[in-house]
């Protein structure tokens, strides 16, 4: 299948530690490279997060099934790992996030002394604010993890391994050091250095929300720890004091360098599930693979939300009139292909130039709101909560007052009508979340079992009937930093949790 031999010749590729950097990435190893300045590499680093995690189809290929957003077409036999959740150290999902988040590390590691040197303090705070990012991904995949020596060449060939709390603790000071840096440099950043900033065009008091959602939303992941109220209370006090806020109504962290219908710089996603640049529209491979899942679409169908075809094509890639989905694991069929089920929707794959979303601001909105409700930041969690979903639907090209009717009319989205809160806010959050993020929602799932009623894979290899809880640590590991990742001991996706992860 197309899909497995790209994945197994990418992770072939980057365990050989010579990976093909994407597009306006300058760097071959930005460790050894002394003359590029820290503008050009910061254009390619933040090009490279969106192309490597919002954007890039490992993101989705197992997430978006788990999540029931969709599911795999018929017409293949493979998705075996996807389906049974039996994967191990040399599956994809596994090696391509690990050498994709550290591969992009590199570049953050090398901006942050540069820009230091070169007297660029704005990007100092980028780069602490965009390692922040990767890690925390790494964090939540992974658990303990290499970080005090990681990318150390010279000093450590095999980094430690440190404790994924500890970690988070550390990337909270990373990001409060990058939101007060930030802060210090609002309406001070260069016009020349404004041109490099692809996500916010140097508007530092937007790089200060983003840094402190973030934080947030590192803390909201350790709000069911027992103990650790007041550590959470503690680190918002810091955000507060910061006083640039978080992500807001139409303040989303997105990409956009400048892409085009061309080989290799059409928004990352778009070139993933959308299609060709050929003439005539032509599907992607990844775009014929996944098709509606049941539970996804028909959430939508039975409450009448309008979200339905945004975020699903009618049959035939849009061609016919009705929505058709398919069930979560049964083994495939020959009817489960493209022109008798649902796709995803063309409010997902608007352009070829779209912007890349890396932090839309409903999922900010819907971490405020749960923050809110929990009574760890101040604010309105009822307003926090309609004005996620207002921001959902108005990024899908609808409008607020279809929003508002929604959320009035129907019951599954009324704050009102709704005892558990928190339920709400989350069930609201994973329909908003298709295609944006599909990897919050399983973390969501992973920290709090919710939404409750969701489905697991019925594929008749199926051993152990739960959703992964995490990823293993990529065979490459256990080639060249044995001695340490074996410490670690023995590793399940089905019971080793990650330290946030107590329900």
């Amino acid at each position: 299948m197309k899909k497995k031999l790209i994945y197994l010749f990418a992770t072939s590729v980057m365990l050989l530690g010579g990976c093909k950097k994407g597009y306006l990435d300058i760097n071959d190893n930005p460790n050894s490279s002394t003359n590029a300045s820290s503008s050009l590499v910061l254009t390619g680093a933040l090009n490279n997060t969106a192309a490597t995690t919002t954007g890039n189809s490992i993101f989705y290929s197992f997430a978006a099934l788990w999540m029931n957003y969709w599911a795999p077409t018929g017409g293949l036999s493979g998705f075996f790992e996807e389906r049974t959740y039996n994967f191990t150290s040399n599956w994809s999902g596994s090696t391509v996030l690990w050498a994709n988040l550290y591969n992009n590390l590199e570049d953050y590691y090398y901006i942050e002394p540069k820009a230091a040197a070169e007297g660029k303090p704005f990007y100092v705070a980028i780069a602490k604010t965009m390692k922040a990012w990767d890690y925390q991904y790494l964090v939540d995949f992974y658990g303990n993890i290499p970080y005090s020596q990681a990318l150390q060449s010279t000093k450590y060939i095999t980094p430690k391994y440190d404790k994924a709390q500890d970690i988070y603790e550390d990337l909270a000071k990373q990001l409060d050091s990058a939101a007060n840096i930030f802060k210090a440099n609002v309406g001070k950043v260069p016009s020349g250095d404004q041109t490099y900033d692809i996500f916010y065009k140097g508007d530092a008091a937007a790089w200060g929300r983003f840094a402190n959602t973030i934080k947030l939303r590192l803390l909201l992941r350790q709000s069911e720890m027992p103990g650790r109220t007041a550590y959470i209370q503690a680190e918002i006090a810091k955000i507060t004091a910061n006083g640039l806020g978080y992500i807001g109504s139409g303040q989303s962290a997105k990409s956009n360098p400048g892409y085009l219908n061309s080989d290799g710089k059409q928004n990352p996603f778009y070139g993933n599930y959308g299609f060709t640049i050929a003439a005539i529209e032509t599907p992607t491979a990844q775009h014929n693979y996944y098709l509606a899942s049941d539970y996804g679409m028909n959430f939508l169908k039975v409450n009448n939300d309008p979200r339905l075809k945004q975020l699903y094509a009618s049959i035939n890639d849009n061609k016919g009139t009705t929505y058709v989905s398919i069930p979560w694991g049964p083994d495939p069929t020959a009817d489960q292909k493209i022109d008798k089920v649902s796709s995803i929707g063309r409010a997902l794959l608007k352009s070829p130039i779209q912007d890349q979303y890396i932090m839309a601001d409903f999922e900010s909105l819907f971490i405020q709101a749960e923050a809110a409700q929990r009574g760890l930041i101040t604010g309105d969690p009822k307003a926090l909560y309609q004005a996620a979903v207002n921001a959902n639907f108005l990024y899908l090209g609808l409008t607020s007052a279809s929003a508002t009717n929604y959320m009035t009319n129907q019951d599954v989205a009324n704050w009102d009508n709704n005892t558990d809160k928190i339920a709400l806010i989350i069930k609201q959050k994973w329909v908003a979340m298709n295609g944006t993020n599909d990897i919050e929602p399983w973390i969501d799932y992973r920290r709090l079992e919710l939404p409750a009623d969701m489905p697991i894979s019925t594929a008749s290899g199926v051993t152990t009937k739960k959703i992964p809880v995490r990823m293993l640590y990529p065979q490459g590991e256990y080639n060249f930093n044995s001695a340490n990742v074996s410490a670690e001991g023995a590793i399940s996706q089905f019971t080793t949790r990650l330290f946030w992860d107590v329900k």
